[in-house]
């Protein structure tokens, strides 16, 4: 028996034409608009590491891997993204059978249509998951959609309404058909239904065919209207995510010959920017990681997203002009999609308006925020963008930073301090500058904390004596020195952040140090100054100017081989050019991962590894930890920054390092050590926890190994 007919005949089929064509031609409009909105937006490359997309799309896309990191929605979320594509050829399929066809291979094959209900199956328990999730237990995260609060309950119903309908397709398809058209609802239910005879199965079968087409293209038609016009996105987000250096911010070119700095409107956000706008899923995984977020600040990184995004949307109509094909046919578009909250914002400003400038100010720019999101999502070169266009064009930043700025354009470091005196920590110590050994082997660039900062330049001393105890040549920059430029970048200053990368990499490559690898269309400079040429290693124990100097300044001709101090230190060991005395330090120890050689550079193992050599007992680990770890508060220029709003974040992480009974709080940075040291004097904890950098345990366990050796 041949399968029925869905139309009939054939003014169903140009019915069902007609249907079509008005869900396709809407969409099309809409898809043209969002892809227009785009292309207008500020040009960037993403077309490098081929490989690398690919396998990120089948990784994340296909594979789901980003999602499936919070397992509950994430299971939820896999069977519901790969049973949608299975559904639509199902759907082509009940489709094609207007015209008297089926899809070669599977459309008569009872595998598939096994396959089929099967994942109709998955995916109704997944809603009835999401439904739950949503409507009941309710995560905080999941609040403040741009499209209102009944807009995940519209996809929800909408989805569910296409299971049951195709489900009652088959079934009485099934009856009709006499099983000719075989599925294993059908086959289930099917049978029962025999006696109300062909005529009434035929016409039940018709019936719910045309509802569950229709339902079809409205949902084809929405979905680019909705928060699921990440649908569309993601894959392409995904794609076109960032493969240069994690640490790097954009470079903003031509800086000396711009007339606007920064970001204040929409189309002045790069494309991918404005990519991510349309691929959240406004899931908030990315609110639960942010410190600010998580200690009463008014920063939401979901937001900050979906603000642009609203943004551009209510700004769409300027963007896209009068004179669009769309607009002369007088089809409806972005216009008509507007909220009546994105029409009440239409006369607000983005930035300082729609984003607030407290907002963008409580940025610590941990990158925690962007490691969860399952959609590779950039919030923060986002948030820097709209920063530069407060301090640059509107001079609009915290009062107190304004010393900061003063204070490095003169001093060249962040102090009102002399930058002649830059070198007087390291006095008896016998320890040469650059201008006296510039054939050393390795520069140890100290940084603006280690050489000023009382407390850190005790870590400046450790990692001397370690050093000059593993017998390596080395020297450094003294009054050459000058501030890497990463506080007055991540805030927000970068014009003083260029000056300052210009001058150190003048400096460094004038003793030889660039390693010459000619990225992006840089080459390196020659040697002078007698240096011997080769390749020569930065260590440094400052995560920001580690990164500042490793990712960053390439982008101005500075190609240098930089090594975190705990990563040279760990090298040490490896190779016995140090020794440690076992089960040195038994004191209980917690580790703290500083976010700029954690999630920025993925230096994770190294740390703990010397800290392993140091203590037999090994490493109570924190809550949070490794790629998950949270943030000092020191970061994005917040160390010159007042923290007025809500809890502190340095209290918060030293609450938590007290909460593993740890006596010692090791850390690999010079902020997280100021803001802890402050963080237990807060807390009054003094007593209980010490702060102390991995080096000064170090070179503890030297001295008392030297004494050893002695006796």
């Amino acid at each position: 028996m041949t399968p029925p007919s869905p139309t009939g005949n054939w003014i169903g089929s140009i019915l069902f034409i007609l249907l079509a064509g008005a869900g396709v031609i809407l969409f099309g409009v809409r898809a043209v608009e969002l892809i227009t909105l785009l292309v207008k937006a500020r040009r960037t490359d993403r077309t490098d590491h081929l490989e690398e997309r690919i396998g990120a799309f089948f990784r994340v896309v296909l594979g789901q891997s980003g999602v499936l990191r919070d397992p509950i929605p994430g299971i939820a979320h896999f069977f519901t993204f790969w049973g949608f594509i299975v559904i639509q050829f199902g759907l082509l399929n009940l489709m094609l059978r207007a015209f008297g066809a089926t899809l070669p291979l599977i459309g008569d094959s009872q595998v598939f249509a096994g396959v089929l209900d099967a994942f109709i199956i998955f995916v109704a328990v997944a809603l009835v998951v999401f439904a739950i999730r949503r409507g009941i237990v309710r995560p905080k995260q999941l609040s403040s959609s741009l499209h209102g609060p009944l807009d995940g309950f519209i996809i929800l119903i909408g989805i569910m309404l296409i299971l049951i309908t195709l489900a009652l397709v088959e079934i009485f398809d099934y009856a009709a058909s006499g099983g000719t058209s075989w599925s294993l609802f059908g086959s289930w239910f099917g049978p029962a239904l025999s006696g109300a005879g062909t005529t009434t199965n035929l016409m039940l079968f018709r019936v719910f065919w045309w509802i569950h087409i229709t339902i079809f293209f409205a949902f084809l038609v929405y979905i680019p209207r909705s928060k699921h016009l990440h649908l569309m996105a993601t894959p392409f987000n995904v794609f076109f995510r960032n493969y240069g250096p994690k640490g790097a911010l954009p470079l903003m070119e031509n800086i000396e010959e711009r007339e606007d700095y920064g970001v204040s409107k929409p189309e002045q956000f790069t494309w991918k920017q404005l990519l991510d706008g349309y691929a959240c899923t406004e899931c908030g995984r990315c609110n639960t990681v942010c410190p600010a977020s998580n200690t009463g600040k008014p920063l939401f990184p979901k937001e900050i997203i979906l603000g642009v995004k609203e943004a551009l949307f209510v700004q769409s109509d300027e963007i896209l002009g009068e004179h669009t094909l769309w607009s002369t046919l007088g089809i409806a578009g972005v216009k008509a999609d507007k909220t009546p909250g994105e029409q009440a914002a239409h006369s607000e400003p983005m930035v300082g308006g729609i984003i607030t400038t407290d907002a963008l100010w409580s940025c610590t720019s941990c990158r925690a925020c962007m490691e969860i999101c399952p959609v590779s999502i950039e919030h923060v070169p986002t948030i820097i963008d709209m920063r530069r266009h407060l301090v640059m064009e509107e001079s609009d930043f915290p009062q107190e930073v304004t010393s900061l700025f003063n204070n490095i354009e003169r001093n060249a470091n962040p102090w009102e301090i002399s930058n002649d005196k830059r070198a007087e920590w390291a006095a008896g110590l016998d320890i040469p500058l650059m201008g006296e050994n510039p054939a050393a082997d390795v520069l140890y660039w100290v940084g603006c904390m280690g050489s000023f900062d009382e407390r850190n330049k005790k870590v400046a001393t450790s990692v001397a004596k370690i050093l000059k105890a593993a017998h390596v040549n080395f020297a450094i920059l003294g009054p050459e020195e000058s501030c890497t430029g990463d506080p007055a970048r991540r805030i927000g200053n970068e014009y003083l952040y260029q000056v300052m990368a210009q001058q150190n990499i003048e400096v460094l490559n004038g003793y030889g140090l660039n390693v010459n690898h000619n990225q992006n269309g840089h080459n390196g400079h020659a040697a002078s100054n007698g240096a011997a040429p080769g390749h020569r290693t930065i260590i440094t124990a400052c995560p920001h100017c580690f990164n500042t100097i490793k990712n960053e300044y390439p982008q101005l001709g500075g190609n240098y081989d930089v090594v975190h101090h705990t990563a040279f230190i760990d090298t040490l060991l490896a190779e016995a050019k140090i020794s440690l005395p076992e089960g040195f330090d038994e004191r209980k120890l917690t580790y703290h991962d500083p976010c700029y050689i954690g999630r920025y550079n993925d230096i994770y193992d190294e740390p703990r590894r010397v800290l392993t050599v140091l203590n037999s007992n090994g490493i109570t680990e924190m809550r949070r930890n490794r790629n998950k770890s949270f943030c000092c508060g020191g970061g994005g220029g917040r160390a010159w920054m007042e923290e007025k709003i809500g809890k502190r974040v340095n209290q918060t992480r030293v609450n938590e390092a007290l909460e593993t009974g740890a006596e010692v709080l090791a850390a690999a940075c010079p902020f997280c050590i100021t803001m802890f040291d402050d963080g237990v004097k807060g807390v009054e904890a003094g007593e209980k926890l010490r702060i102390e950098d991995i080096s000064e345990i170090v070179a503890r366990a030297i001295e008392v190994q030297a004494e050893v050796e002695t006796r």
